[in-house]
């Protein structure tokens, strides 16, 4: 079941989609690899994280942006004499916008989900504020360099455990942008 959270924001980016759509001009598509660096308690879990994500940014006005993004993540679990963790594999959903803070450097911030692919976790709200830098190609493609922190927050999966678990990392992002 989805988080009371996310409806809400889903709810509200269906609803204001119509209207931010309109100043549009021209949308671009990204391709990219992904690096998490897990921090904090989840460092103690899991091991580094790899993964690919497809972000579409679709331009409200000229220093704006809304963005989608939907990747595959998977952290992979730490082993040792005392615990073996397995890996954890994700599918991050999230939505948000991108502010020009010049020619081609930017900041995001994003929101939604994490939905997992073991079969006794849970989805996780998923948030991640980050910074960017956009290099121009030849042919009008661009690389993207990005660097986030992201953190996945849900109830823990422990049977008994009614507390709140954050998974949290640095993100890189080197993607191939693409104009559509």
């Amino acid at each position: 079941m989805l988080n009371p959270k996310f409806k809400i924001a889903l709810i509200t980016f269906l609803f204001l989609s119509p209207v931010l759509l309109k100043a549009q001009s021209s949308a671009n598509i990204g391709i990219g690899a992904e690096i998490g660096l897990p921090s904090g308690n989840f460092s103690n879990l899991s091991g580094i994280g790899l993964g690919a994500s497809v972000k579409a940014d679709l331009p409200v006005s000229e220093d704006f942006t809304l963005t989608l993004n939907a990747g595959y993540m998977n952290f992979f679990g730490k082993k040792n004499q005392l615990f073996n963790v397995e890996d954890l594999s994700y599918i991050p959903l999230k939505g948000g916008f991108k502010y020009q803070l010049g020619e081609s450097f930017y900041a995001e911030g994003q929101l939604g989900a994490a939905v997992p692919l073991n079969k006794d976790q849970k989805t996780l709200f998923a948030w991640s504020p980050g910074i960017g830098n956009q290099f121009k190609l030849a042919g009008g493609n661009k690389l993207d360099l990005g660097i986030r922190y992201e953190a996945w927050t849900g109830k823990s999966s422990t049977v008994g455990l009614n507390k709140s678990n954050t998974n949290g990392f640095v993100g890189i992002r080197f993607a191939y942008v693409l104009g559509l």
